[in-house]
């Protein structure tokens, strides 16, 4: 008889039992395996990866795929729930089929993924650049307070003339509100081309956010060629210091007004104020509120004001407008003034909040009446600077014409009784008194014009002749000298 040691016996006990009680429970076999249709890839092209779960316990929906976010663009292509496969025989199993767009250029590392005990195996991509350079992301700030507008610009270089980026315009980025900026393309000295893209982001709260932009497609000719999942970005946003309202703007802001009527404005009749506020805002609600401080005075007599909100995105940023279309009436005429306006934001680059007092330009106000009362004076005005101009004009005339008379009678003259009439004629040319003496003539004509130094003689010879008994003495040098003098008069310069 064989004679077995209790401890042995024990022992052999124990291990009875334990496989008595693991018999009825099922082994976990499943497995998680990943293959993948390349090792080498280009940027912006993806890589096509299926994922099969043999025997697995739950649905192969439910792997965690935030693991390849860090470095890969994860695009779920479809799901097969339940299907069979020869390596497997008997087995259940499920697919995920991927596609992994590398984020940057270099060796990156599929890691492996899990589902409850199973585990795939980590797998090494090399990815290059391409044809096109690497794109290159630039941020406006990386430390922006919250509500502040962010510009990223995301550019690459390419030889395609016709090559262009775009996104898509509703894509959410978790954490921001992001708009879209406008697609820019730019010739470079070596004949390639800057392509240019980007967005203008605000962010909804302070801290350390992990911004994940959305993919950009690159496309030639209007065929989409390769799609760029660019690099995770983190990001500290500045909390706003607890005094400011919600309503104060972060960012820059400036205010324009004008009148649309731009002559002198009537009491009592409907005129406008054209009122517009702009800032580097993602949301033109965000711009400071103005209506609480137009408000009728004993000046003015407001009406009900419209507005209108819009945001205008180009390459290189987004505007925000408010235009106030602001209907109004004068009461008191004279110079008037409209409210000042006064808005407030923060400057993020000076942390501080700013104020802006908006004054308009003086306004001219004449009120029916009055405006009666200016346009007789004017018209009387304008009729009595009318009537003395014409009486100045036909005084002209008048002068003209006599002397042209004294021209002709001074031409054709051989007998002092044409000197004579002459002179009368010059008299009443200048409105000089009639009868005068020769003598008198010739001072007021002294008084008047400049004469030369033997114009005190030709008056004594011409004195003489005029008063000679005889009518019959010739005077044709007398009417020739004359006549010079009168032809090259030249009026005595005033000492005033």
């Amino acid at each position: 008889m064989v004679n077995i040691c209790p401890k042995y016996l024990s022992m052999l006990l124990i291990l009875l039992i334990n496989n008595t009680c693991f018999a009825g429970k099922d082994i976990d076999n499943s497995q998680l395996i990943l293959f993948i249709d390349k090792s080498e890839s280009i940027l912006g092209r993806p890589i096509r990866a299926e994922l099969y779960g043999v025997s697995l316990k739950t649905n192969i929906t439910n792997v965690k795929l935030k693991p390849l976010s860090d470095d890969f663009g994860v695009v779920v292509d479809y799901v097969i729930n339940n299907t069979s496969d020869k390596r497997w025989p008997e087995k259940s199993i499920q697919i995920l089929k991927l596609k992994l767009y590398p984020r940057q250029a270099g060796d990156l590392v599929i890691p492996g993924l899990s589902i409850n005990s199973a585990h795939s195996k980590k797998k090494t991509i090399h990815v290059t650049q391409g044809k096109n350079s690497e794109p290159r992301v630039t941020f406006s700030t990386i430390s922006p307070y919250e509500r502040q507008q962010l510009i990223i610009h995301t550019t690459l270089i390419s030889k395609e003339s016709s090559a262009r980026l775009s996104v898509k315009g509703k894509s959410e980025i978790d954490g921001f509100k992001s708009t879209p900026l406008n697609f820019k393309r730019i010739k470079n000295t070596d004949g390639t081309y800057l392509l240019q893209i980007g967005w203008a982001l605000s962010a909804i709260k302070s801290g350390v956010l992990k911004l994940e932009l959305p993919p950009v497609t690159y496309s030639v000719s209007g065929v989409s060629r390769k799609q760029y999942y660019l690099p995770i970005k983190k990001l500290n946003i500045q909390a706003l210091p607890s005094y400011l309202p919600p309503t104060i703007p972060v960012g820059k802001v400036t205010i324009k007004s004008e009148s649309v009527n731009t002559n002198i404005l009537q009491t009592n009749v409907l005129s406008y104020w054209n009122l517009s506020i702009n800032g580097a805002l993602n949301n033109a609600y965000n711009l400071p509120p103005v209506l609480r401080q137009i408000i009728s005075n004993k000046q003015f007599s407001f009406l009900p004001i419209d507005s209108e909100r819009n945001t205008k995105a180009t390459d290189s940023s987004l505007f925000s407008t408010v235009n106030y279309s602001i209907p109004f009436k004068a009461l008191q005429s004279g110079f008037v003034t409209l409210p000042e306006i006064e808005i407030q934001y923060f400057d993020p680059h000076d942390a501080k909040l700013k104020s802006i007092i908006h004054r308009s330009e003086e306004i001219f106000v004449l009120s029916f009446i009055w405006r009666i009362f200016i346009a007789l004076a004017i018209f009387f005005i304008l009729f009595y600077a009318g009537r003395k101009i014409y009486e100045v004009w036909q005084r002209h005339i008048y002068s003209h014409n006599k002397r042209i008379l004294a021209f002709e009678k001074l031409h054709g003259t051989k007998d002092i009784k044409g000197t004579r009439e002459a002179i009368i004629l010059i008299t009443e040319a200048e409105y000089w008194p009639k009868n005068i003496t020769i003598s008198q003539w010739a001072k007021l004509w002294k008084d008047k014009y400049q004469v030369s130094n033997s114009f005190e003689e030709f008056i004594s010879v011409l004195s003489a002749g005029l008063y000679s008994s005889n009518s019959n003495i010739k005077t044709t040098e007398l009417s020739k000298q004359l006549l010079n003098i009168v032809k090259n008069r030249k009026k005595v310069k005033s000492s005033f």
